[in-house]
């Protein structure tokens, strides 16, 4: 199965470090600059796993990420920040209801064991989804 990433992130450096690290991997890769950006893919491409930093301007990564849940809820969200605080955590976890919050510099190692923990983490999602769909069909008698 095709699976897809986003990054999103305003450090260009940044952006650029994970997305060569994490091209050897078996998705497609997207990047954005902006939380706009990130949207505007977002509406145009099937995306399973985002990667967000959360200090961007204009948009926060924790904003973002709620819009996401929102209107994309099938999506699974992954914070990096550069200024953890139990606060920025709790409410990037609460609001945007985040599936892992990274502090950057983060383990790219670890970042892509995530990555594809959220993505088996949503197949089976989908997959529980779909049987319990086939199975409300039948009336659910013995």
């Amino acid at each position: 199965m095709n699976h897809t990433v986003l990054l999103v992130d305003d450090d260009t450096n940044v952006l650029h470090g994970l997305a060569r690290v994490l091209r050897g991997q078996p998705y497609r890769l997207y990047t954005a600059r902006s939380a706009y950006e990130a949207m505007a893919i977002i509406k145009a491409q099937n995306v399973d796993v985002i990667v967000s930093d959360e200090q961007m301007p204009g948009i926060t990564g924790t904003d973002l990420l709620v819009w996401v849940a929102d209107h994309y809820p099938d999506i699974m969200r992954i914070v990096l920040t550069g200024h953890a605080t139990t606060e920025t955590a709790i409410q990037a976890i609460n609001q945007g209801d985040v599936y892992r919050f990274f502090t950057k510099p983060c383990d790219e190692v670890q970042l892509a064991l995530t990555i594809r923990k959220a993505m088996e983490h949503k197949d089976a999602l989908e997959e529980t989804r779909r049987v319990l769909s086939s199975q409300g069909g039948r009336g659910g008698s013995r």
